[in-house]
């Protein structure tokens, strides 16, 4: 299961003005780098829990679809665009997009016959994903991430932050942080 970004969200979970209320900020000099800490927070979060917290558009693709139920690892999904299978010679088929199911709250697809079962044939799926407001713990969790990032700003480059994950924003994060077997 590979997932690709069809382009990045368009608005933030918490926007620019909220984070430099939050960390205390007058000065519009370091904008770029509180939008950068701001993204890398929601990308953090994302990565732990397995939600989408700013709408945007997303492509599946695996490797064969042997049944027709498939949970997914990112969610929740709101609606299906496209889907292909690929044939032998490698190129696409289009299947009806109203034909793959949305089920359990969006964290799962229930795929119609033509995208199942056909052994070593790639399949594509293009989803809209996000949930539809995001939490005030994961809100909460993304601005004292923000905070902390800004704070080790001298410590380590952004490409790295955030370079610790306080225990308040693991304790913010427990309750949708996904359990796997």
């Amino acid at each position: 299961m590979i997932w690709i970004e069809n382009g990045a969200p368009v608005v933030e979970p918490v926007t620019l003005a909220e984070a430099k209320a939050h960390i205390r900020v007058d000065r519009d000099d370091e904008n770029a780098a509180i939008e950068a800490f701001v993204r890398a927070a929601r990308e953090t979060i994302e990565a732990r829990t397995g939600l989408v917290l700013a709408p945007r558009a997303m492509r599946l693709c695996l490797d064969r679809a042997p049944w027709p139920d498939l949970a997914l690892s990112k969610g929740p999904a709101r609606e299906v665009t496209a889907a292909r299978i690929f044939d032998e010679a490698g190129e696409p088929q289009e299947v009806h997009a109203a034909s793959v199911r949305i089920v359990r709250g969006g964290s799962a697809l229930r795929l119609p016959p033509a995208l199942t079962g056909a052994a070593g044939r790639d399949v594509e799926i293009e989803l809209e994903m996000g949930v539809a407001t995001v939490p005030d713990m994961l809100r909460l969790a993304m601005l004292h991430l923000v905070s902390v990032s800004y704070e080790m700003r001298g410590a380590a480059p952004p490409a790295m932050q955030p370079a610790h994950l306080p225990p308040l924003v693991c304790g913010l994060l427990a309750p949708y942080r996904r359990v796997g077997l």
